[in-house]
């Protein structure tokens, strides 16, 4: 097969993208194929988006030498791709372009398909505009890229992943490994890395700042060996001198021959006390010794968390309590730099008045709102903006976050699940007197209530209904249930309240001793027996969830799943010596109508 013979009239590596694409143009090229005299342009595209792409439409604007608008190839399409996010496509195939005076194209898109049927449209018309460039990591870090790589190790991330200076941006962040993410995703969709710990880690001066930390830590530090290599000399001198004795103790016993026993045990015990002495010595000294020079060695290695636990657990040897607090300041100040804000905040928080730490925890704390409202924790962040009191700024930026907590709490006041009504109203008690958020906060409570009596947890509804008493429909709801709320009157969220009949005919000894019992409680449970004082067991009895339904009481023994008809209520007479009328529906014996007594208040 004869070569192909190919003159690049253009080609370009641009890496361009405008707002909310799905694709970006990575390349392009125009070209002549010699031999058919065709003019031909290709594409290199990356598919941004999480789902698969699958066809694309697009035009060609073709311009000429003067870099003007010369033709235009529409309606141009590739189809048949299943392509991944963050893969790269098009670039093998040719689009024909016939006017050869063509000297440079621009790719237009127009539309997207992806493989789950998602559709997208250029509806704004809008053109490639935004450049997706990435400078070297090694260039813009310089030396400081060596501190970045240490940080990386102390993080338990693979640095090597990283040689590109990340880049954020409100619509977009591109990541250390070249990867595009949409500025919602906090985590780099390729290597997984944080945006935040990026964001912060990856910065020159954040990096100068740690370095300049780092070295300061390490003077200090290494400032101590002076003293701590006295105590080694001191001690190795003592065990020397300790070793001397003791062979000089061996050589005189054999020498001599001692008559008395009891002297050979003065000498032993000398020997011992001796030891004893020496033991106490590496007990007391030693021992601490070594673990104190592992701390030492956690904060040559900027292992800050392992070293304050050994420093604390050391005590007051030699200086262990005031390196303690430097490496609680430098495990706070790392966790600072790394994104880890409510780590930080707590760890200066705890150092009272130990260097600028409160300080540092304020600013701590205003980053760990700043985190919260990007990722959308809206009301989490003005709590923390609020707690924060004078501090710069916070008072503005927690009034910053009512408008968003307002439209979630909206958003869940539609849901009316009950997760969504729960927080709709934490939502909307922080908001207070926010727009409409005392309307919208009995809505939300009327609807709580209407949650609670559906699951018969009637005493809860009801609590809810009366504590909005301006709210209409939670009127209009009491009034409704009046005869459910005297029937729980004398209830208490313990004890049940309960109607109980005088004596009528018993079904097993033929007899007017039999007791109708009617027990209800405030969460949804009755338990309605008939039982003879001479028997062990009643001889009818109901028990389960209870709902009232047009002056009938029902009851389900399988959580609501089905409901049975126990009692159609014919009267109530209210007050403390209450009597209820009712009809039994599937009596058991001659009684089918009862009176039972208790109270409604």
């Amino acid at each position: 097969m004869p070569e192909e013979k190919i003159k690049v009239l253009e080609e370009k590596n641009i890496h361009l993208w405008f707002e909310d694409s799905p694709v970006a143009v990575l390349a392009q090229k125009l070209a002549l194929d010699i031999d058919k005299t065709e003019f031909f342009a290709c594409f290199k595209l990356l598919n941004l988006q999480p789902d698969n792409l699958k066809d694309i439409y697009f035009d060609i604007i073709c311009y000429d030498a003067n870099r003007q608008v010369i033709d235009t190839v529409c309606d141009v399409s590739y189809n048949g791709f299943d392509v991944a996010r963050n893969t790269e496509f098009g670039y093998n195939r040719r689009v024909p372009v016939k006017n050869q005076q063509t000297r440079s194209v621009e790719f237009f898109l127009k539309q997207v398909l992806c493989s789950n049927g998602h559709t997208w449209i250029n509806t704004d018309s809008k053109h490639f505009d935004t450049a997706l460039e990435q400078q070297s990591i090694f260039s813009v870090q310089g030396d400081l890229n060596k501190q970045f790589l240490e940080i990386c190790t102390r993080s338990g991330i693979d640095g090597t992943v990283f040689s590109l200076q990340p880049v954020f941006n409100e619509k977009f962040w591109l990541c250390g490994c070249g990867s595009f993410n949409w500025a919602h995703e906090e985590v780099c969709c390729e290597c997984g890395v944080g945006k935040v710990w990026l964001q912060k880690n990856t910065s020159p001066e954040v990096l100068e700042k740690q370095s300049g930390f780092a070295e300061q830590q390490r003077a200090e530090f290494r400032s101590q060996y002076a003293e701590f290599e006295k105590y080694e000399k001191k001690n190795n001198i003592q065990t020397e001198e300790f070793a001397k004795r003791k062979n000089a103790y061996q050589k005189q016993l054999k020498k001599q021959k001692f008559r008395k026993s009891s002297k050979v045990v003065i000498i032993i015990l000398l020997i011992l006390v001796v030891l004893a002495a020496i033991a106490d010595g590496i007990v007391f000294f030693g021992l601490p010794y070594l673990k104190y020079q592992g701390a030492m060695t956690d904060m040559e290695m900027y292992r800050y968390d392992n070293a304050s636990q050994k420093f604390r657990e050391l005590g007051n040897f030699l200086d262990s309590s005031d390196l303690y607090l430097k490496a609680v300041y430098g495990d706070a100040f790392s966790s600072y730099n790394s994104g880890d804000y409510e780590k930080a905040a707590q760890l200066f928080g705890s150092l009272e008045n130990y260097s600028d730490a409160q300080q540092k925890a304020l600013e701590a704390r205003f980053k760990s709102a700043e985190k919260q409202y990007h990722e959308g924790q809206y009301l989490e962040a003005a709590k923390t903006f609020h707690a924060l009191g004078d501090y710069p700024n916070a008072a503005a930026n927690e009034k910053q976050c009512f408008s968003r907590i307002y439209r979630e709490a909206q958003g869940n006041l539609v849901a009316n699940a009950d997760e969504n009504l729960a927080a709709a109203f934490e939502q909307l008690t922080y908001l207070g007197n926010y727009k409409k958020s005392p309307e919208l906060l009995s809505k939300c409570i009327y609807l709580l209530g209407n949650s609670s009596y559906g699951k018969c947890r009637y005493g809860k509804a009801i609590e809810l209904y009366r504590s909005i008493p301006d709210y209409a429909e939670a009127q209009t709801r009491l009034q409704n249930i009046k005869t459910l709320i005297a029937l729980l009157g004398g209830a208490t969220e313990k004890e049940s309240a309960v109607w109980k009949s005088d004596a009528l005919d018993c079904s097993d000894c033929s007899r007017n001793n039999a007791v109708y019992s009617l027990e209800l409680k405030k969460d949804g449970n009755m338990l309605f027996t008939a039982q003879c004082p001479d028997k062990d067991k009643p001889f009818m009895e109901y028990k389960g969830l209870f709902k009232p339904e047009n002056n009938i009481i029902k009851v389900s023994d399988d959580n609501g799943k089905n409901w049975t008809d126990v009692l159609k209520i014919t009267s109530l007479e209210s007050g403390k010596n209450a009597v209820l009328s009712a009809e039994i529906v599937q009596p058991v014996n001659s009684v089918k109508s009862l009176q039972l007594k208790g109270s409604t208040e």
